[in-house]
């Protein structure tokens, strides 16, 4: 067996034996075990789903015991939730259990619960552009990244997916007449709030295993 072949056959021995058994499992299944457990009626997830990266493996990594296969190529859900007038978040993946967090800035709570009726009805739109003849064209690109957003109250479930690139101001040249609509919507300000809480927890490794 060659040295590369080797490493590799190790590193998955390393991710099978290390990880938590929920390969076959839904990730939307864990979320669901998650907010029974808690007892949680009030909440928000949120995912960001990123194009596939191909991952290069050369060497065991020091901690390779903490390393899992999944948590590299699999989004993982953040989950903000009130409980008794309480907020919390804590991150769900298939490799590992992470403690709960009180984040610092839930102003989106009072976003959401101050515009439920617009949020609930509010929709984004694609990227599209005018061309010399005044004909209207819709763009897209295949390796786009997605943001996710479900609202659920006593049941009730709300969901919002938003296209990266509908977002931007313009592209190759090519101006959005949706840009102002997108980014102005209630629902594109609380992902925007998520996005920036969720990763300042990563940054400072707040996520404990």
């Amino acid at each position: 067996m060659t040295r590369n072949a080797f490493l590799l056959f190790f590193l998955f021995l390393t991710f099978v034996s290390n990880s938590q058994t929920y390969q076959k499992v839904n990730i939307n299944e864990l979320v669901s075990d998650f907010i029974t457990t808690q007892k949680i009626d009030t909440l928000i997830t949120y995912k960001k789903i990123t194009p596939e990266r191909p991952i290069f493996i050369v060497e065991p990594s020091s901690d390779e015991k903490d390393t899992c296969f999944d948590d590299l190529v699999n989004p993982p859900v953040y989950v903000f939730w009130k409980k008794q007038g309480s907020f919390f978040l804590t991150k769900i993946n298939y490799c590992h259990e992470y403690t709960i967090l009180t984040p610092e800035d839930t102003s989106f709570w009072n976003i959401y619960f101050s515009n439920k009726t617009v949020i609930d009805n509010e929709k984004g739109k694609l990227f599209e552009y005018i061309n010399i003849k005044k004909e209207k064209y819709a763009i897209g690109i295949g390796n786009s990244t997605f943001q996710e957003l479900c609202v659920i109250v006593n049941g009730n479930k709300t969901e919002k997916l938003f296209d990266i690139f509908n977002l931007q101001k313009e592209s190759d040249g090519l101006i959005n007449i949706n840009y102002k609509h997108n980014i102005n919507l209630k629902s594109k300000l609380i992902i925007d709030l998520l996005e920036k809480t969720t990763s300042e927890a990563e940054k400072n490794n707040n996520f404990k295993k």
